[in-house]
């Protein structure tokens, strides 16, 4: 238990006051207590910060593992980039290269020595700015259990010895690695942005503009996707696409955009077909709404213990990704508007889980900021323009919030031909009232 020493006061006193000196003791061990009280506070929620960032880190190193133990190598970086980006955010850098070497570990494991290099010397930078002289050295051809110095994968060797306490081992163990036999990583030959608008490169290169663009093609892609991107029936997509084409005719249809878009892709593999249902192989190819979907579920995973770095990180990698509604200006088809919907629910739900863990702390003006870059991306959101009357009318600017409403009632009456929801509706009487 912190115990407060206790200052001694003059048993002497002047009759009819209390002497000086034992004002000045008795104000100095107020301060004092003040202060104490103070740090510890300050300390424990140091402490408890520091260990939800910690115990959201090791979770994230756990489902990266998992996820490439299944084959899905893109999500398991995601995860490992974004908890690495939130330990630096909250100036954790022994978490932050914990979860580098446990980065540097998986690259090498699936073949990618360029982002190795660069990942070794963030590494060795970050390791002696905390006074610790190593190198790491690394094999060919990673296989087995990491054994420290001996090859199987990056092993810190020549350890300063002077910094390890007496009696401890003179070796640091490299971090765990996967025994799985994986192909070789490499990064996603095929990138695809679906949010804001469409584009598709591939192998770095984009495709043709103007007249040359092939419709149908880029159409099948962008249904694939729409529908998830995973064992979507051939013939949803020929009602999508080809409504009034009969069964063989639509087939046949189906059958020229799928050999087109292969070729435009110049990769057969990358659209898998299994049983009369079509797939994008996620290895393959990366597409935008994926990866945001996966950031979504990470602050939904956290948002019992979502803490200001971690709301800031992954509220900017939701900016980030979410670029405007699913395929942008896009002539609207009824198939694609699920998806739209789906997407930008997900984006208010989501930002809105960040903003609030951000008001909560008393922080209202950095969440109307961050609703109001939310509305530039998405100006239909009735959720986002909830946040954003809720954060006006915390700093007492009541006025500014019912301009909000007007807007968001204006928008929803123009665009969609109906009027706020309850819940809005409601929020508007209270601030009248107020």
């Amino acid at each position: 238990m912190n115990t407060i020493p206790v200052v001694a006061v003059p048993e002497a006193a002047i009759p009819g006051g209390v002497p000086l000196a034992t004002e000045e003791a008795v104000a100095g061990q107020r301060a004092h207590v003040i202060r104490a009280t103070h740090s510890m506070a300050g300390s424990r929620r140091h402490a408890a910060a520091r260990a939800e960032r910690q115990e959201a880190g090791m979770e994230a190193l756990l489902r990266a593992h998992l996820l490439a133990y299944v084959g899905r190598i893109h999500e398991a970086f995601d995860h490992l980039r974004n908890a690495i980006a939130v330990a630096r955010a909250g100036r954790d850098e022994t978490l932050a290269l914990t979860l580098q070497l446990a980065h540097l570990r998986m690259v090498q494991t699936h073949g990618q020595e360029a982002d190795a290099g660069a990942l070794r010397a963030e590494i060795l930078s970050a390791a002696e700015s905390r006074g610790i002289s190593f190198a790491i050295a690394t094999d060919e051809a990673p296989a087995g259990p990491p054994r420290c110095g001996t090859g199987g994968g990056p092993a810190i060797v020549g350890y300063d010895a002077s910094l390890a306490p007496e009696g401890a081992e003179r070796t640091v163990p490299a971090p765990a690695s996967l025994t799985t036999s994986l192909a070789p990583w490499a990064p996603a030959p095929i990138r695809i942005r679906t949010l804001g608008g469409f584009s598709v490169q591939a192998h770095g290169r984009g495709f043709p503009s103007g007249r040359k663009v092939p419709h149908k093609p880029l159409a099948l892609l962008q249904a694939i996707i729409a529908f998830g991107g995973a064992s979507v029936s051939a013939s949803l997509l020929v009602d999508a696409l080809w409504p009034d084409a009969d069964g063989a005719c639509g087939r046949r249809a189906l059958d020229v955009a799928l050999l087109r878009l292969r070729r435009l892709l110049q990769m057969d593999e990358a659209i898998v077909v299994c049983g009369g249902k079509l797939s994008l192989d996620r290895e393959l190819c990366w597409v935008d709404a994926w990866a945001f979907e996966r950031t979504v579920e990470s602050v939904e995973q956290a948002s019992s213990y979502l803490t200001l770095d971690r709301a800031r990180v992954l509220a900017e990698r939701m900016v980030e990704l979410y670029r405007g509604r699913f395929l942008g200006p896009e002539e609207d088809r009824s198939w694609m508007l699920p998806a739209r919907d789906r997407l930008s629910a997900k984006f208010a739900r989501g930002l809105t889980l960040c903003a609030r863990a951000l008001a909560d702390s008393g922080l209202h003006a950095e969440a109307e900021a961050l609703y109001r870059r939310g509305l530039e991306l998405d100006n239909l959101s009735e959720a986002l323009y909830r946040g954003l009357m809720e954060c006006c009318r915390a700093q007492g600017h009541c006025s500014e919030a019912l301009s909000v409403y007007r807007r968001c009632r204006e928008l929803l009456s123009i665009v969609f031909n109906t009027r706020p929801s309850a819940d809005t509706e409601l929020l508007r009487q209270a601030l009248l009232r107020d």
